[in-house]
């Protein structure tokens, strides 16, 4: 789904890039098991700083970055940097069914987007679809019991909208991935609020 206005503003200021670049992306690409992943996808690119960190830290020689919302990849192309320009694409897609073969990616990444889906489970489905045998899915997600209290109609949904098919536990979300041949092989909890991890496609 589209990001209502206090989302926008969330994730297109300079402090939530700067917590990307500093501690976020480093944090997965510690937990990371190829010190490169050649080709990735992005999902929910938003401005595009996180197609630059793949690029940046996980050594990515293409990106392809997606997200819904045409106004966003158009922030995102104008936001990019000269030196990404060949290795960065931005295209509007969903995630929920994407345009791309089986079997594409050495890695896709989810900064904080699948539980934006109207049907997570779909997503998790298409990016299992899309990510090579070997490949890896990095993910950080808010858990159930923290999107819960900003559903749509409760006075927390002004500031950001969370669907109901978005929500789901950590086992759950474990569950799902290892349904559709991906297994966790580093993860971080904080506490039920949210999760980083990794997950690796089954060969």
């Amino acid at each position: 789904m589209k990001l209502n206005l206090g989302e926008r503003l969330i994730t297109n200021n300079p402090l939530r890039a700067f917590i990307q670049r500093r501690i976020e992306g480093p944090m997965l690409k510690r937990m990371a098991g190829f010190e490169s992943y050649p080709l990735c996808l992005e999902i929910g690119c938003g401005r595009g700083v996180g197609a630059e960190i793949i690029v940046e830290q996980f050594g990515a020689q293409r990106v392809i970055a997606t997200d819904v919302d045409s106004e966003q990849i158009e922030r995102a192309k104008k936001n990019l940097s000269p030196e990404f320009k060949d290795k960065i694409e931005f295209r509007v897609a969903d995630a929920m069914a994407l345009d791309e073969p089986d079997n594409k990616f050495d890695a896709v990444f989810s900064f904080g987007v699948i539980h934006h889906m109207e049907d997570w489970r779909k997503a998790v489905k298409e990016v299992s679809r899309v990510l090579k045998n070997g490949g890896e899915l990095f993910f950080e997600e808010p858990l159930r019991e923290f999107t819960s209290i900003f559903t749509k109609g409760s006075m927390l949904s002004i500031i950001a909208t969370h669907p109901a098919g978005g929500m789901f536990s950590f086992d759950e979300f474990k569950d799902e991935l290892k349904n559709n041949n991906v297994d966790i092989i580093s993860i971080k909890h904080f506490g039920n609020i949210a999760i980083f991890g990794v997950g690796r496609k089954r060969r």
